[in-house]
Formats: C-alpha cells, structure tokens, sequence
C-alpha cells in the first residue's frame, strides 16, 4: 500500500457551548499540536484528515460554532513566523497500525 502524503493543516475553532468546546480540543488533541488556545497545528494524510473532522464534525453545533481548516503549502511553512513562546510547525509522533 503506498504511503500517504502528509498535509500540514491548521485548524481553528469557536464553539460556544463550555462542554463541546473541551471535548473539541480533546479531539484536536489527538491529532495535533495545540499552538493556542483554540488552534491546533497537524500533519495528517488524508485518511487522518477525514477522520478528524468528521469527529469534530460529530459534537459542533452548525448554528453555533464554528471550524475551520487552513493548508499550509510546505513554501508557506518556511514564512510563518510567531512571536513570544512557541514552535516551528511540529510533525506528529510517527506510528504504525498492526
């Protein structure tokens, strides 16, 4: 089975109930990097990808909250710069499926 191209994704958010909010961000958790308090930076394939937001896409309320999802072109991440505390754009841990 080939490899699966990792795309790097920003993800951010705005859900106005306290309970979905935390269990959005533990969502998130599992599949990025929390770079602030309602912005997850991720590398995922596709399959990942999907699967994240259709979990996300699971507890949000349409009328109430929302979500969006950046792509970050792999020229872009060498532009993007922060101030204050932080880091580079992290790839996740690596891990197999037996």
């Amino acid at each position: 089975m080939p490899e699966q191209r990792q795309r790097r994704i920003v993800a951010s958010y705005d859900i106005s109930n306290p309970l979905r909010l935390n269990r959005v961000a533990k969502v998130m958790k599992d599949y990025g990097n929390r770079v602030l308090k309602s912005i997850f930076e991720c590398t995922l394939d596709e399959q990942r990808y999907k699967e994240m937001k259709r979990a996300v896409e699971d507890l949000m309320e349409r009328e109430e909250d929302s979500v969006r999802y950046y792509f970050v072109c792999d020229k872009c991440i060498e532009l993007i710069e922060y101030l204050g505390k932080g880091e580079d754009f992290k790839e996740d841990d690596a891990f197999s499926i037996i």
